[in-house]
């Protein structure tokens, strides 16, 4: 079977990277007041820099517009876990074969998951699953930023400096986060209630549906692994013709196929690509999490008839220098 195939490369591939760099961990050659962060999406990594700014040094794993669904460790993966000083990850099950990585790359080091944050009564589930999309929920990402700034001050120990640096911007950004998440909710209840229909590639958005009062259907299911079926498809066009959804989106980290072919046999409007599972890149207004809501509520405002407003960025974090832009 392929995903035994798969799986056994996997094993192959983790463990000749451990074997490669032994079971002790390598003592960082960083600077004393900098720490090597591992985050394993592009939402913590900005996430980390936010909270971190000069004291941490982020390396993401999964690339802007990767998907975490499918990534696959490389055996240099291995080595950069290993000689980092703590790892943030989202869990949930979100991450599949890289937790693996994250919790078996040799030595010990903190892990800091996300997903710790948020109370089993607020996780949602589909077909059982537990879903992991929880950053699409501002809210919950306030929960998220609380639990990694504790996990960034437990690392920095008696580095007051750090310590200090770390509760202030996150008492920063968690103000930030409040105003975005009022901004959410002023922007999509413009959209005619009739029209609150967001019609997506993968079922990433249901957090984001539950927080803000809009019905979200997809194509696929929470993981992009799962793969569509046309009686999937049919039932999405079925549904899109029955509610009169004015537009469908495509995702940056999902291939557009099914979507498409979804706007072409109900001839309505394509729109998006929303960002679901990364940040955008480096060049575009989408490259922090902040931008990247920003964004995704731009396009679906205007494609769904709601009135649009631009979010009031004026208290934004200062910029973290070589870590990273401003918020």
């Amino acid at each position: 079977m392929e995903w035994v195939k798969t799986a056994v490369s996997m094993v192959l591939i983790v463990s000749m990277a451990m074997a490669s760099w032994g079971c002790d961990r390598e003592q960082s050659d960083h600077d004393d007041d900098v720490y090597k962060v591992v985050a394993t999406t592009t939402m913590l990594e900005d996430l980390v820099r936010q909270l971190g700014a000069e004291h941490v040094e982020v390396e993401g794993l999964v690339s802007v517009g990767g998907d975490p669904h499918v990534y696959q460790p490389r055996p240099g993966d291995a080595r950069t876990v290993a000689e980092s000083d703590a790892v943030v990850m989202n869990g949930l099950l979100l991450e599949g074969w890289m937790e693996n990585l994250v919790r078996h790359a040799g030595g010990e080091r903190p892990v800091i998951v996300a997903g710790d944050a948020i109370d089993e009564q607020q996780l949602l589930r589909v077909e059982g699953a537990v879903d992991p999309h929880i950053w699409f929920d501002v809210g919950m990402w306030r929960q998220v930023s609380e639990e990694v700034a504790d996990g960034l001050v437990e690392l920095a120990g008696g580095d007051e400096e750090f310590a200090t640096s770390v509760r202030s911007r996150h008492a920063q950004y968690d103000e930030i986060l409040r105003d975005l998440d009022g901004w959410i909710q002023d922007r999509l209840e413009s959209i005619p209630a009739e029209r609150r229909v967001l019609v997506t590639s993968h079922d990433a958005f249901n957090y984001f549906g539950q927080a803000y009062d809009i019905d979200v259907e997809a194509v696929q299911g929470l993981s992009t692994e799962q793969e569509a079926s046309q009686r999937d498809v049919a039932s999405i066009i079925e549904l899109v013709r029955e509610r009169g959804a004015p537009a469908v989106f495509t995702e940056t980290s999902v291939h557009p196929g099914l979507i498409e072919q979804v706007a072409r046999e109900t001839g309505i409007e394509k729109a998006g690509p929303l960002y679901s599972d990364s940040v955008g890149p480096p060049d575009s207004d989408a490259h922090t999490y902040v931008g990247m809501v920003q964004a995704n509520i731009k396009m679906i405002t205007e494609a769904l008839g709601g009135e649009y407003e631009a979010f009031d960025d004026g208290a934004l974090l200062a910029g973290e220098g070589e870590a990273g832009d401003e918020v």
